[in-house]
């Protein structure tokens, strides 16, 4: 029990944090900005990056809807969780195959790419433990 009430936690943190991102990438240039540096990464402020910010909040957005749908009931969508650990790992996988273009194109550092790898996994980790934990003690009630 104290897997599911965990899980949910955690997802309605992802929840939170990827409606809030979504909408102010979405919605404010000011917020594209202070994301962007947040990151560690530099981008042009020029009308195609404005878009292409618009389009990830989107993506953003559409991630924190999915994830307040585990965060209130994590064993019936547990694939949507799933696919957020599928999604960290993926990104985890990218940053590092695809490190010299993130440096180069986005000017992120070693040290925040390794920050943010470190960040993601935990997620990961944790996300794909309390859901294994979670299922477990669901199919021991039944």
């Amino acid at each position: 029990m104290r897997a599911v009430v965990a899980l949910k936690a955690l997802m309605a943190f992802i929840c939170v944090f990827h409606l809030v991102a979504g909408f102010g990438l979405m919605f404010s240039v000011s917020f594209q900005r202070f994301a962007v540096e947040s990151y560690g990464a530099t981008l042009p402020s020029d009308a195609r990056s404005v878009y292409f910010l618009r389009i990830l909040g989107s993506f953003a957005f559409v991630l924190g809807t999915m994830a307040f749908a585990a965060a209130r009931d994590p064993l019936r969508y547990r694939l949507v969780i799933v696919g957020f650990i599928e999604f960290f790992v993926l990104r985890n996988v990218h940053r590092h195959l695809y490190s010299s273009e993130l440096m180069a194109g986005f000017g992120v550092s070693a040290l925040v790419n390794e920050l943010t790898t470190v960040f993601f996994g935990v997620q990961a980790l944790v996300l794909a433990l309390l859901l294994w934990r979670a299922t477990r003690s669901g199919a021991a009630d039944a």
